[in-house]
């Protein structure tokens, strides 16, 4: 019986694909405080001019296809794994209602959980595979708790910046096109900042 998890000679990873996208358009912004940040397109990446400050952004399905999404801001040596409320009890996800704007214009971005360990099938590992059922689990541990108040803070202002000029639309982004957004914490985790017992 064959391997599920073997690779199939005539699999070309989608990933691939992007590589060849021409991303010479793709805005760059550059912040007061010299932060620059831009879409790494070819890889679903908000990188910075800092290698280790960067947001990436993944995805995963279940065995009821249903499809979860969660992004990891990499910052200070490590990443803080943030979702927002799934439509339904068990339902992890990151993504933005592109019906929601504000008054602005912008793009809303719903930040409702950091997650300490998150466990999920290993689906970057083997993209291949169609039945989440049949791969492996792999356990996804970052921070969630804040060494001081001025850590928490740059999250807070890396997460609110990097999102600030972001929309998911890869073929607004290669011709140029600026984006903006916002994101709104969630109630509870807005109060967990206010109240510091997020930090250690």
């Amino acid at each position: 019986m064959k391997d599920p998890l073997q690779r199939p000679d005539d699999w070309i990873d989608p990933r691939e694909r992007r590589q060849n996208l021409d991303d010479s358009k793709v805005p760059r912004y550059v912040e007061p405080d010299g932060l620059e940040y831009w879409w790494d397109v070819k890889e679903n990446v908000i990188r910075t001019n800092d290698a280790g400050t960067y947001l990436s952004f993944h995805s995963f399905y279940t065995r009821d296809y249903e499809g979860h999404s969660y992004a990891k801001l990499y910052f200070d040596g490590s990443f803080v794994t943030i979702t927002q409320e799934g439509k339904f009890p068990g339902h992890v996800s990151f993504s933005p209602n592109y019906r929601e704007k504000t008054d602005a214009g912008e793009l809303v971005w719903h930040v409702d959980h950091i997650l300490r360990e998150f466990v999920l099938p290993d689906h970057e590992s083997y993209r291949w595979v169609k039945h989440a059922d049949a791969l492996p689990k792999v356990t996804i541990s970052g921070l969630d708790l804040f060494d001081d108040r001025a850590q928490q803070d740059r999250f807070i202002y890396l997460l609110t910046i990097l999102l600030s000029r972001h929309d998911g639309v890869v073929e607004l982004a290669l011709v140029g096109k600026k984006a903006k957004g916002k994101v709104i914490f969630g109630d509870t985790l807005l109060n967990s900042f206010e109240t510091g017992e997020l930090i250690r």
